[in-house]
Protein backbone atom coordinates (compact mmCIF):
# COMPACT_ATOMS: atom_id res chain seq x y z
CA UNK A 1 0.00 0.00 0.00
CA UNK A 2 2.99 2.33 0.49
CA UNK A 3 3.62 4.62 -2.54
CA UNK A 4 7.10 5.37 -3.83
CA UNK A 5 6.18 9.08 -4.00
CA UNK A 6 5.44 10.62 -0.62
CA UNK A 7 2.33 12.70 -0.02
CA UNK A 8 4.49 15.80 0.53
CA UNK A 9 6.06 15.27 -2.92
CA UNK A 10 2.61 14.73 -4.44
CA UNK A 11 1.45 17.99 -2.92
CA UNK A 12 4.42 19.86 -4.41
CA UNK A 13 3.49 18.43 -7.82
CA UNK A 14 -0.20 19.29 -7.35
CA UNK A 15 0.66 22.90 -6.51
CA UNK A 16 1.82 23.28 -10.12
CA UNK A 17 -1.52 21.95 -11.43
CA UNK A 18 -3.89 23.48 -8.87
CA UNK A 19 -2.10 26.28 -6.99
CA UNK A 20 -3.00 26.73 -3.34
CA UNK A 21 -5.38 29.65 -2.81
CA UNK A 22 -5.95 28.77 0.82
CA UNK A 23 -5.11 25.73 2.96
CA UNK A 24 -7.49 24.57 5.70
CA UNK A 25 -5.54 22.36 8.14
CA UNK A 26 -7.45 20.54 10.93
CA UNK A 27 -5.43 18.84 13.68
CA UNK A 28 -2.33 20.99 13.16
CA UNK A 29 -0.91 20.26 16.62
CA UNK A 30 1.99 22.55 17.51
CA UNK A 31 2.53 23.47 13.84
CA UNK A 32 5.83 21.59 13.47
CA UNK A 33 4.98 20.63 9.86
CA UNK A 34 4.46 24.25 8.76
CA UNK A 35 8.16 24.69 8.11
CA UNK A 36 8.16 22.01 5.38
CA UNK A 37 8.76 22.81 1.72
CA UNK A 38 5.14 22.22 0.72
CA UNK A 39 3.98 25.18 2.87
CA UNK A 40 6.48 27.77 1.61
CA UNK A 41 4.27 29.13 -1.19
CA UNK A 42 0.93 28.89 0.64
CA UNK A 43 -0.62 32.40 0.56
CA UNK A 44 -3.37 31.73 3.11
CA UNK A 45 -3.64 29.19 5.92
CA UNK A 46 -6.13 28.46 8.70
CA UNK A 47 -4.63 25.93 11.13
CA UNK A 48 -7.07 24.43 13.66
CA UNK A 49 -6.20 22.60 16.87
CA UNK A 50 -8.39 21.47 19.79
CA UNK A 51 -5.69 21.46 22.51
CA UNK A 52 -5.26 24.85 24.18
CA UNK A 53 -1.50 24.58 24.87
CA UNK A 54 -0.79 23.27 21.37
CA UNK A 55 -2.87 26.13 19.90
CA UNK A 56 -0.64 28.68 21.67
CA UNK A 57 2.44 27.15 20.04
CA UNK A 58 0.58 26.93 16.74
CA UNK A 59 -0.31 30.61 16.95
CA UNK A 60 3.38 31.41 17.42
CA UNK A 61 4.24 29.27 14.36
CA UNK A 62 1.73 31.11 12.14
CA UNK A 63 2.29 34.65 13.43
CA UNK A 64 5.29 35.27 11.15
CA UNK A 65 3.20 34.79 8.00
CA UNK A 66 0.66 37.18 6.60
CA UNK A 67 -2.82 35.67 6.13
CA UNK A 68 -1.84 32.68 8.29
CA UNK A 69 -3.86 32.21 11.44
CA UNK A 70 -4.44 29.64 14.16
CA UNK A 71 -7.77 28.76 15.77
CA UNK A 72 -8.71 26.62 18.76
CA UNK A 73 -11.80 24.52 18.09
CA UNK A 74 -13.07 20.96 18.43
CA UNK A 75 -14.26 20.09 14.92
CA UNK A 76 -17.03 17.52 14.44
CA UNK A 77 -19.75 16.66 11.94
CA UNK A 78 -22.31 18.76 13.88
CA UNK A 79 -22.53 21.59 16.40
CA UNK A 80 -23.13 20.55 20.00
CA UNK A 81 -21.23 18.66 22.70
CA UNK A 82 -18.81 15.71 22.42
CA UNK A 83 -16.64 13.60 24.71
CA UNK A 84 -12.90 14.36 24.54
CA UNK A 85 -10.80 11.31 25.43
CA UNK A 86 -7.51 11.98 27.26
CA UNK A 87 -5.32 8.93 26.50
CA UNK A 88 -1.94 7.62 27.55
CA UNK A 89 -0.75 8.54 24.03
CA UNK A 90 -1.24 12.31 24.14
CA UNK A 91 -0.94 12.69 20.36
CA UNK A 92 -4.02 10.45 19.93
CA UNK A 93 -6.27 12.47 22.31
CA UNK A 94 -9.54 13.15 20.50
CA UNK A 95 -13.04 11.97 19.73
CA UNK A 96 -12.17 8.24 19.58
CA UNK A 97 -11.99 6.19 22.75
CA UNK A 98 -9.10 3.98 23.83
CA UNK A 99 -11.21 0.93 23.00
CA UNK A 100 -11.71 2.16 19.41
CA UNK A 101 -7.92 2.67 19.04
CA UNK A 102 -6.91 -0.57 20.79
CA UNK A 103 -6.17 -2.35 17.47
CA UNK A 104 -3.74 0.44 16.55
CA UNK A 105 -2.15 0.77 20.00
CA UNK A 106 -2.80 -2.36 22.15
CA UNK A 107 -1.56 -0.77 25.40
CA UNK A 108 -3.43 2.53 25.07
CA UNK A 109 -5.65 3.50 28.01
CA UNK A 110 -8.04 6.27 28.96
CA UNK A 111 -6.83 8.80 31.55
CA UNK A 112 -9.86 11.11 31.60
CA UNK A 113 -13.02 11.98 29.67
CA UNK A 114 -14.32 15.55 29.44
CA UNK A 115 -17.18 17.25 27.61
CA UNK A 116 -16.40 20.02 25.12
CA UNK A 117 -18.44 22.09 22.64
CA UNK A 118 -18.04 21.07 18.99
CA UNK A 119 -18.39 23.05 15.77
CA UNK A 120 -18.50 22.11 12.09
CA UNK A 121 -15.92 23.37 9.61
CA UNK A 122 -18.60 25.34 7.77
CA UNK A 123 -19.77 27.01 10.98
CA UNK A 124 -16.20 27.82 12.06
CA UNK A 125 -15.48 29.50 8.72
CA UNK A 126 -18.68 31.51 9.09
CA UNK A 127 -17.71 32.58 12.62
CA UNK A 128 -14.28 33.59 11.34
CA UNK A 129 -15.87 35.60 8.54
CA UNK A 130 -14.14 33.41 5.95
CA UNK A 131 -15.60 32.19 2.67
CA UNK A 132 -15.24 28.42 2.00
CA UNK A 133 -14.28 29.28 -1.59
CA UNK A 134 -11.10 30.92 -0.22
CA UNK A 135 -9.70 27.48 0.71
CA UNK A 136 -9.11 24.93 -2.07
CA UNK A 137 -6.75 22.62 -0.13
CA UNK A 138 -7.89 20.68 2.92
CA UNK A 139 -6.04 18.49 5.45
CA UNK A 140 -7.71 16.51 8.27
CA UNK A 141 -4.72 15.27 10.30
CA UNK A 142 -6.74 13.58 13.05
CA UNK A 143 -9.28 10.82 13.56
CA UNK A 144 -12.09 10.35 12.60
CA UNK A 145 -11.45 12.37 9.42
CA UNK A 146 -14.55 11.27 7.49
CA UNK A 147 -16.90 12.46 10.25
CA UNK A 148 -15.15 15.82 10.32
CA UNK A 149 -15.44 16.13 6.53
CA UNK A 150 -19.20 15.73 6.78
CA UNK A 151 -19.31 19.18 8.38
CA UNK A 152 -18.00 20.65 5.10
CA UNK A 153 -19.75 18.46 2.55
CA UNK A 154 -21.89 21.24 1.09
CA UNK A 155 -18.83 23.34 0.19
CA UNK A 156 -16.36 20.73 -1.07
CA UNK A 157 -16.98 21.76 -4.69
CA UNK A 158 -14.28 24.45 -4.38
CA UNK A 159 -11.70 22.04 -2.90
CA UNK A 160 -9.00 20.63 -5.24
CA UNK A 161 -6.93 18.55 -2.75
CA UNK A 162 -7.94 16.58 0.35
CA UNK A 163 -5.48 14.93 2.72
CA UNK A 164 -6.86 12.81 5.57
CA UNK A 165 -5.48 10.71 8.39
CA UNK A 166 -6.94 7.18 8.20
CA UNK A 167 -6.71 3.73 9.75
CA UNK A 168 -5.40 1.13 7.29
CA UNK A 169 -6.18 -2.56 6.85
CA UNK A 170 -9.55 -2.17 8.63
CA UNK A 171 -7.79 -1.76 11.98
CA UNK A 172 -10.77 0.26 13.25
CA UNK A 173 -14.47 -0.47 12.94
CA UNK A 174 -16.02 0.76 9.69
CA UNK A 175 -18.67 2.84 11.50
CA UNK A 176 -16.04 4.93 13.32
CA UNK A 177 -15.45 7.31 10.39
CA UNK A 178 -11.69 6.74 10.58
CA UNK A 179 -11.11 3.97 8.00
CA UNK A 180 -9.67 4.33 4.51
CA UNK A 181 -12.72 2.63 3.00
CA UNK A 182 -15.00 5.20 4.62
CA UNK A 183 -12.87 8.05 3.25
CA UNK A 184 -12.96 6.53 -0.24
CA UNK A 185 -16.73 6.02 -0.07
CA UNK A 186 -17.31 9.62 1.05
CA UNK A 187 -14.72 11.56 -1.00
CA UNK A 188 -14.49 9.79 -4.37
CA UNK A 189 -18.18 10.26 -5.37
CA UNK A 190 -17.59 14.03 -5.00
CA UNK A 191 -15.28 14.06 -8.06
CA UNK A 192 -11.99 13.06 -6.40
CA UNK A 193 -9.57 10.22 -7.05
CA UNK A 194 -7.20 8.72 -4.49
CA UNK A 195 -3.64 9.60 -5.52
CA UNK A 196 -1.58 8.11 -2.69
CA UNK A 197 -1.61 6.37 0.67
CA UNK A 198 1.33 6.83 3.02
CA UNK A 199 1.89 4.68 6.10
CA UNK A 200 3.22 6.14 9.34
CA UNK A 201 5.67 4.44 11.72
CA UNK A 202 2.68 2.30 12.68
CA UNK A 203 1.66 0.41 9.50
CA UNK A 204 -1.96 0.33 10.67
CA UNK A 205 -2.34 4.08 10.41
CA UNK A 206 -1.39 6.57 7.71
CA UNK A 207 -2.54 9.38 5.45
CA UNK A 208 -4.50 9.34 2.18
CA UNK A 209 -4.26 11.98 -0.52
CA UNK A 210 -7.16 12.78 -2.86
CA UNK A 211 -7.12 15.10 -5.86
CA UNK A 212 -9.65 16.22 -8.38
CA UNK A 213 -10.24 13.57 -11.10
CA UNK A 214 -8.62 15.53 -13.92
CA UNK A 215 -9.26 12.71 -16.42
CA UNK A 216 -12.98 12.94 -15.77
CA UNK A 217 -12.74 16.72 -15.95
CA UNK A 218 -10.88 16.42 -19.27
CA UNK A 219 -13.60 14.12 -20.62
CA UNK A 220 -16.21 16.61 -19.51
CA UNK A 221 -14.29 19.43 -21.21
CA UNK A 222 -13.98 17.30 -24.37
CA UNK A 223 -17.71 16.67 -24.33
CA UNK A 224 -18.38 20.39 -23.97
CA UNK A 225 -15.89 21.12 -26.78
CA UNK A 226 -17.63 18.62 -29.08
CA UNK A 227 -20.97 20.19 -28.24
CA UNK A 228 -19.60 23.65 -29.05
CA UNK A 229 -18.17 22.38 -32.38
CA UNK A 230 -21.57 20.96 -33.29
CA UNK A 231 -23.18 24.28 -32.38
CA UNK A 232 -20.55 26.06 -34.52
CA UNK A 233 -21.29 23.83 -37.52
CA UNK A 234 -24.98 24.50 -37.12
CA UNK A 235 -24.35 28.24 -36.90
CA UNK A 236 -22.12 28.10 -40.02
CA UNK A 237 -24.92 26.38 -41.94
CA UNK A 238 -27.40 29.01 -40.74
CA UNK A 239 -24.93 31.74 -41.77
CA UNK A 240 -24.69 30.26 -45.26
CA UNK A 241 -28.48 30.14 -45.56
CA UNK A 242 -28.70 33.75 -44.38
CA UNK A 243 -26.09 34.79 -46.92
CA UNK A 244 -28.11 33.20 -49.74
CA UNK A 245 -31.23 34.90 -48.43
CA UNK A 246 -29.39 38.22 -48.31
CA UNK A 247 -28.25 37.85 -51.92
CA UNK A 248 -31.84 37.17 -52.98
CA UNK A 249 -33.02 40.30 -51.20
CA UNK A 250 -30.21 42.33 -52.87
CA UNK A 251 -31.35 41.16 -56.30
CA UNK A 252 -34.93 42.08 -55.49
CA UNK A 253 -33.77 45.56 -54.41
CA UNK A 254 -31.84 46.06 -57.65
CA UNK A 255 -34.89 45.00 -59.66
CA UNK A 256 -37.19 47.42 -57.81
CA UNK A 257 -35.49 50.85 -57.38
CA UNK A 258 -38.84 52.60 -57.21
CA UNK A 259 -39.83 50.39 -54.31
CA UNK A 260 -36.56 51.35 -52.65
CA UNK A 261 -37.36 55.05 -53.12
CA UNK A 262 -40.77 54.47 -51.69
CA UNK A 263 -39.24 52.69 -48.74
CA UNK A 264 -36.81 55.59 -48.35
CA UNK A 265 -39.69 58.05 -48.23
CA UNK A 266 -41.46 55.85 -45.73
CA UNK A 267 -38.27 55.73 -43.70
CA UNK A 268 -38.03 59.55 -43.68
CA UNK A 269 -41.66 59.76 -42.69
CA UNK A 270 -41.08 57.23 -39.92
CA UNK A 271 -38.08 59.27 -38.79
CA UNK A 272 -40.23 62.38 -38.55
CA UNK A 273 -42.89 60.46 -36.67
CA UNK A 274 -40.19 59.01 -34.46
CA UNK A 275 -38.81 62.51 -33.80
CA UNK A 276 -42.28 63.73 -32.94
CA UNK A 277 -42.85 60.70 -30.73
CA UNK A 278 -39.56 61.43 -28.94
CA UNK A 279 -40.67 65.01 -28.35
CA UNK A 280 -43.98 63.74 -27.01
CA UNK A 281 -42.09 61.30 -24.80
CA UNK A 282 -39.86 64.12 -23.58
CA UNK A 283 -42.91 66.24 -22.75
CA UNK A 284 -44.54 63.27 -21.04
CA UNK A 285 -41.35 62.63 -19.09
CA UNK A 286 -41.32 66.29 -17.97
CA UNK A 287 -44.97 65.99 -16.97
CA UNK A 288 -44.18 62.72 -15.25
CA UNK A 289 -41.30 64.41 -13.40
CA UNK A 290 -43.59 67.25 -12.29
CA UNK A 291 -46.28 64.77 -11.25
CA UNK A 292 -43.68 62.68 -9.44
CA UNK A 293 -42.47 65.80 -7.61
CA UNK A 294 -46.05 66.68 -6.71
CA UNK A 295 -46.65 63.11 -5.66
CA UNK A 296 -43.55 63.23 -3.45
CA UNK A 297 -44.75 66.48 -1.90
CA UNK A 298 -48.21 65.03 -1.35
CA UNK A 299 -46.69 61.95 0.21
CA UNK A 300 -44.61 64.15 2.50
CA UNK A 301 -47.73 66.18 3.41
CA UNK A 302 -49.68 62.99 3.94
CA UNK A 303 -46.94 61.61 6.19
CA UNK A 304 -46.88 64.93 8.07
CA UNK A 305 -50.68 64.83 8.46
CA UNK A 306 -50.52 61.20 9.54
CA UNK A 307 -47.85 62.13 12.05
CA UNK A 308 -49.96 65.06 13.28
CA UNK A 309 -52.95 62.75 13.55
CA UNK A 310 -50.81 60.27 15.43
CA UNK A 311 -49.53 63.00 17.73
CA UNK A 312 -53.07 64.33 18.24
CA UNK A 313 -54.33 60.85 19.06
CA UNK A 314 -51.43 60.44 21.44
CA UNK A 315 -52.23 63.79 23.09
CA UNK A 316 -55.94 62.88 23.31
CA UNK A 317 -55.06 59.56 24.82
CA UNK A 318 -52.80 61.31 27.33
CA UNK A 319 -55.60 63.80 28.09
CA UNK A 320 -58.04 60.90 28.56
CA UNK A 321 -55.60 59.25 30.91
CA UNK A 322 -55.07 62.56 32.76
CA UNK A 323 -58.85 63.16 32.90
CA UNK A 324 -59.35 59.66 34.24
CA UNK A 325 -56.65 60.24 36.82
CA UNK A 326 -58.19 63.62 37.74
CA UNK A 327 -61.62 61.98 38.12
CA UNK A 328 -60.12 59.39 40.41
CA UNK A 329 -58.32 62.11 42.36
CA UNK A 330 -61.58 64.14 42.57
CA UNK A 331 -63.53 61.13 43.79
CA UNK A 332 -60.78 60.41 46.29
CA UNK A 333 -60.77 64.08 47.39
CA UNK A 334 -64.61 64.06 47.74
CA UNK A 335 -64.41 60.91 49.80
CA UNK A 336 -61.71 62.45 51.93
CA UNK A 337 -63.79 65.66 52.25
CA UNK A 338 -66.83 63.67 53.41
CA UNK A 339 -64.66 61.87 55.90
CA UNK A 340 -63.20 65.18 57.09
CA UNK A 341 -66.71 66.71 57.40
CA UNK A 342 -67.85 63.73 59.39
CA UNK A 343 -64.75 64.03 61.53
CA UNK A 344 -65.39 67.80 61.89
CA UNK A 345 -69.00 67.21 62.99
CA UNK A 346 -67.84 64.62 65.47
CA UNK A 347 -65.13 67.01 66.67
CA UNK A 348 -67.73 69.81 67.04
CA UNK A 349 -69.94 67.57 69.15
CA UNK A 350 -67.00 66.51 71.23
CA UNK A 351 -65.92 70.16 71.60
CA UNK A 352 -69.46 71.17 72.71
CA UNK A 353 -69.46 68.32 75.21
CA UNK A 354 -66.00 69.31 76.42
CA UNK A 355 -67.17 72.94 76.81
CA UNK A 356 -70.25 71.84 78.74
CA UNK A 357 -68.14 69.62 80.97
CA UNK A 358 -65.65 72.47 81.38
CA UNK A 359 -68.44 74.92 82.38
CA UNK A 360 -69.77 72.41 84.94
CA UNK A 361 -66.29 71.88 86.29
CA UNK A 362 -65.80 75.64 86.53
CA UNK A 363 -69.05 76.00 88.52
CA UNK A 364 -68.11 73.12 90.77
CA UNK A 365 -64.63 74.53 91.16
CA UNK A 366 -66.06 77.96 92.01
CA UNK A 367 -68.39 76.36 94.62
CA UNK A 368 -65.49 74.40 96.01
CA UNK A 369 -63.33 77.51 96.14
CA UNK A 370 -66.20 79.40 97.86
CA UNK A 371 -66.78 76.56 100.32
CA UNK A 372 -63.08 76.36 101.00
CA UNK A 373 -62.96 80.13 101.56
CA UNK A 374 -65.91 79.92 103.96
CA UNK A 375 -64.16 77.07 105.74
CA UNK A 376 -60.99 79.15 105.94
CA UNK A 377 -62.99 82.07 107.31
CA UNK A 378 -64.65 79.80 109.86
CA UNK A 379 -61.30 78.36 110.86
CA UNK A 380 -59.86 81.85 111.09
CA UNK A 381 -62.81 82.90 113.22
CA UNK A 382 -62.49 79.75 115.35
CA UNK A 383 -58.74 80.37 115.68
CA UNK A 384 -59.45 83.90 116.94
CA UNK A 385 -61.94 82.57 119.42
CA UNK A 386 -59.55 79.83 120.55
CA UNK A 387 -56.76 82.38 120.85
CA UNK A 388 -59.04 84.62 122.98
CA UNK A 389 -60.04 81.64 125.11
CA UNK A 390 -56.40 80.68 125.55
CA UNK A 391 -55.50 84.20 126.73
CA UNK A 392 -58.44 84.18 129.04
CA UNK A 393 -57.42 80.77 130.43
CA UNK A 394 -53.89 81.96 131.10
CA UNK A 395 -55.19 85.06 132.71
CA UNK A 396 -57.49 83.02 135.00
CA UNK A 397 -54.56 80.64 135.71
CA UNK A 398 -52.43 83.55 136.80
CA UNK A 399 -55.05 85.64 138.59
CA UNK A 400 -57.40 83.06 140.03
CA UNK A 401 -55.66 79.69 140.32
CA UNK A 402 -58.16 78.61 142.95
CA UNK A 403 -60.84 78.45 140.37
CA UNK A 404 -58.87 75.95 138.47
CA UNK A 405 -58.32 73.83 141.49
CA UNK A 406 -62.02 73.68 142.04
CA UNK A 407 -62.49 72.54 138.54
Amino acid sequence: MQNSTSIAEWQLLLQALTPVQGWLYVGAGRGDMLGEERFKKVPKLLAIEANEHATQLLDHATSAHRNWQAAQALISESNGQATWHHLTREEDNGLLSAQALSQLWPNIQTLEQTQHPTITLSQLLEVKGESPESYNWLTIDCLPATRLLQGLKGTLESVDMIEVRVALNEAIAIESGACLKESDAFIQPLGFTRLAVEESSNPLIGRALYGRNFKALACEQQRKCTSLENQNSSLALQCKELKIHNETIAKELQAAPSEQEKLKNQKLKLKEELQKARQDISELENQNYVLASQCTELKAKKEALLQQEKDTKSKLEKQRVQESNLRKQLEQAQAELKEQLRSAQLSTKLLAKVEADTSDLRERYAEKVKSEQELKDLIKELHGKLLTASHFYHKIEQEHPELLEKL
